[in-house]
């Protein structure tokens, strides 16, 4: 077998993300031109000749994966959806760091330890990015499998994996619309325990 490859990809930006609004796991559509520009890039991702093709239920990374995948069928998956920030969603961030300043550090970054009110458990999300990654890689047998999702579980994906540390998470962003591969191995070697 070849090495377990799940490609990820980030969904076609929102008006939400053009505001620097937290949207966690409501479910804000994609903009009309993010789609256009999805769809623009179907014929390289066919080139990719990948499925099966997996999906977050919010609507901005169904449409996305529809869009850059128009014959495969995109099977939704809970497990796919961004982390939920409670109060946080549909805030404004610069709000958000004023009236949570403990959440986020010197540099600005949110520390992904820091639970949002009524929001999601960095051990929860962890624990259900982690169960579609070791799905994934059994699909890698016969495939090599894609995820449209979300910048967080990208990015919370490479931490369950070891390639960044927790304080890394939010250091960056994932470009929109561009696969990314993750690399599967170290789950198969179970040399990445919970953290």
């Amino acid at each position: 077998m070849t090495s377990p490859v799940l490609i990820v990809v980030r969904h076609a930006p929102t008006a939400s993300n053009g505001a620097h609004v937290f949207m966690g796991s409501a479910d804000v559509p994609a903009t009309a031109d993010g789609l256009r520009d999805a769809a623009s890039r179907a014929p390289v991702f066919r080139e990719l000749g990948r499925e099966p093709v997996f999906a977050s239920p919010l609507s901005r990374a169904t449409e996305t994966a529809r869009a850059l995948f128009p014959d495969a069928t995109v099977q939704v998956d809970s497990r796919l959806a961004e982390r939920d920030l409670g109060e946080w969603a549909g805030q404004p961030q610069s709000q958000v760091r004023l009236e949570f300043a403990q959440a986020f550090r010197d540099t600005g970054v949110m520390d992904p330890r820091f639970t949002p009110p009524g929001g999601e458990a960095l051990e929860t999300f962890e624990t259900r990015i982690r169960s579609f990654l070791e799905d994934a890689v059994e699909l890698c047998e016969t495939a090599t499998p894609v995820a449209v999702s979300h910048n967080g579980w990208i990015r919370t994906a490479q931490y369950v994996l070891g390639l960044v540390e927790a304080e890394e998470i939010f250091a960056e962003g994932v470009p929109f619309l561009e696969p990314i591969h993750l690399d599967l191995r170290p789950l198969m070697a179970g040399r990445i325990a919970s953290r």
